[in-house]
């Protein structure tokens, strides 16, 4: 996936890897996210494939590692972009600790979760801005699709928040509500 998203970067100017982690935290982040551990290899792997050359460029004054997508790495890229969407379970790994708070006193739980909803409600508000930024800045109907992603992830965001609020709101006051293990 990393190397898709490299070469759907590069269809349109090279770029450094710098460059590419840049754009992928202030993009793709919301739903994928790579360190520069992960982006050089990854280019590196591209350039093994010659699917991307290197080459050095001067910018600001500084000598600059920069990236080009090949005609192969274009018909790659776009070979992947055009076949159907395969829907895969996400990962979700705050579900497998919530799935077995049975096991747990109900106030850590509500605890547990409350701290949850202020960590997605952080990344909501940003998402958010970021969003509200685009619609004033940018063209959306020319980045449509970038657009639709990004609204996906501000609604996903807002349903994990009032999933959150919702089971924090039970567990507060319904006493019948998720009765730990212990308490059985």
């Amino acid at each position: 996936m990393l190397e898709h998203i490299i070469l759907g970067f590069l269809m349109t100017k090279d770029r450094s890897g710098y460059d590419l982690k840049w754009l992928m935290e202030n993009s793709t982040s919301y739903f994928i996210n790579a360190s520069f551990g992960s982006v050089y290899p990854a280019l590196k792997r591209l350039a093994q494939k010659n699917l991307v050359t290197l080459h050095e460029a001067v910018e600001g004054g500084k000598y600059k590692k920069m990236y080009r997508i090949t005609d192969s790495g274009k018909a790659a890229f776009l070979q992947w972009a055009e076949e159907p969407i395969v829907f895969e379970r996400s990962k979700q790994d705050h579900l497998a600790k919530i799935f077995f708070y049975e096991f747990i006193p109900k106030e850590t739980a509500i605890g547990n979760l409350k701290d949850l909803a202020h960590q997605v409600e952080s990344v909501a508000k940003e998402l958010t801005g970021q969003k509200s930024e685009k619609e004033r800045e940018v063209d959306i109907y020319k980045y449509y699709y970038r657009y639709a992603a990004m609204c996906y992830g501000v609604e996903y965001y807002d349903f994990v928040l009032r999933w959150c609020g919702t089971l924090i709101d039970r567990l507060e006051n319904d006493p019948e509500t998720a009765r730990s293990e212990r308490q059985r």
